[in-house]
């Protein structure tokens, strides 16, 4: 079961992680990187996007899995990392103290459980 968390009224390319590191350098930028690196079970099932019809400067992520789907937005013009489920949503941005620390502890504690 496939569960659609992306908007689906916009149009979405998805890319690469090297496609993604050469065009974005805003807010955010190591988040995957992180999750890589900390979380590394799910980042092979990580989906990269970029929108094509609206906020062409972000970057939008989608975890594909049946039992524990989320989805990333990182927005370099407000500098958020959001991060949202079918039921959760939090947005991180440059007032926390690490934003790379507190969306892992996110994903491990609200999205993997």
């Amino acid at each position: 079961m496939e569960t659609k968390l992306l908007r689906p009224q916009v149009t979405y390319h998805v890319e690469t992680l090297e496609e993604f590191e050469e065009r974005y350098s805003g807010f955010g930028k190591e988040t995957y990187e992180n999750i890589k690196k900390y979380i590394p079970e799910i980042f092979d099932s990580l989906v990269f996007y970029k929108c094509i019809d609206c906020q062409l400067e972000d970057s939008y992520a989608e975890y594909k899995n049946d039992r524990f789907p989320f989805c990333i937005q990182l927005d370099p013009l407000i500098e958020v990392i959001v991060l949202w489920n079918k039921s959760k949503h939090i947005e991180i941005g440059y007032w926390s103290k690490n934003e790379y620390l507190d969306t892992i502890n996110f994903i491990k504690s609200e999205f993997l459980q």
